[in-house]
């Protein structure tokens, strides 16, 4: 059976890849700068036309599902277009006359902790750390591939930039330059989120709460508390964080509010939105014939 070229998976290291920054004196990873919504410029949206909108929070894994997650590939479905992109690579450079020595695994992927940690089971095993998710791939990883000629290299690279994506759409949230009406949508939904009464009110008294049992923010508009820097210690300010979450609202009311946001928009966008989900399912439909094609079995699509 054939398989993706290292190289190709090169190409992809952005999208799957996960790097977890270090930290020792705070609880959690860096914060998103408090101040990196006010200089967009936002549409009126009244959040009650998306009133009944919530986010679903997986406890164990870590994955935040919100309306808009419809129209991004899933961390599953990146995988195999992915793949597929990388199969069709793979023939390039065999139709060049080069023998390219396989390629297997999956993705990770991190917890959403845009609004801190929020669950208990994970703060308990990771603090205020994200959580990483292994993404199941489409066969098993292989043994490391052996040095490549300099000829085979510059195939490989020819290859990979005359493929492209190879028609397949790159439906990811957040990608530099992504101005769909799709990323505008989530984006928008963030702002807006960060400028909410409801929210700034959450935000307020879980300030207050997290004072009260001597926590201190790490930085101005962060969830990240600082602690004494050990794994105990970390684990310990989370669940306190958590507790004071839970006080006033539950942790899971950000993403309920930014659900509300994506969700009012969607409305006015409806009929686009369904194009969107239309091409994502053909594409993922073809990436998924692309792999039988080259011998990958439906038990690992």
């Amino acid at each position: 059976m054939r398989s993706p070229t290292f190289g190709a998976v090169l190409k992809f290291a952005a999208t799957l890849a996960v790097v977890v920054p270090a930290g020792v004196a705070c609880s959690g990873p860096p914060a998103a700068s408090p101040t990196a919504s006010t200089a967009i410029s936002l549409p009126d949206v009244d959040r009650s036309a998306g009133a009944g909108a919530t986010a679903s929070l997986n406890e164990a894994s870590g994955e935040v599902i919100l309306p808009m997650s419809a129209y991004w590939y899933s961390d599953r479905e990146n995988v195999i277009v992915n793949s597929a992109v990388a199969f069709l690579i793979y023939d390039c450079v065999e139709d060049a006359g080069f023998t390219v020595a396989p390629w297997g695994g999956g993705g990770k992927a991190l917890q959403d902790y845009r609004y801190g940690q929020w669950s208990r089971s994970l703060a308990a095993r990771n603090g205020a750390m994200p959580e990483i998710r292994q993404i199941p791939g489409v066969m098993d990883e292989q043994p490391e591939r052996p040095p490549l000629s300099a000829k085979q290299q510059e195939t490989e690279v020819k290859c990979t930039n005359s493929v492209g994506r190879a028609g397949l759409p790159e439906l990811l949230e957040g990608l530099a330059g992504d101005t769909s009406v799709q990323n505008q949508i989530t984006r928008n939904a963030v702002a807006l989120t960060e400028r909410d009464s409801e929210y700034l009110a959450f935000r307020r008294a879980w300030e207050d709460c997290v004072a009260g049992k001597g926590l201190k923010v790490s930085e101005q508009g962060s969830w990240n508390l600082t602690s004494g820097g050990s794994k105990e210690d970390e684990i310990r300010v989370a669940l306190l964080a958590l507790d004071c979450k839970e006080a006033n609202g539950g942790a899971g009311k950000p993403y309920d509010i930014l659900a509300e946001y994506q969700a009012a928009q969607m409305k006015d966008h409806q009929a686009e939105l369904n194009a969107l989900a239309d091409e994502k399912a053909a594409a993922v439909e073809r990436a998924k014939q692309i792999l039988r094609d080259h011998g990958v079995a439906d038990a690992g699509l």
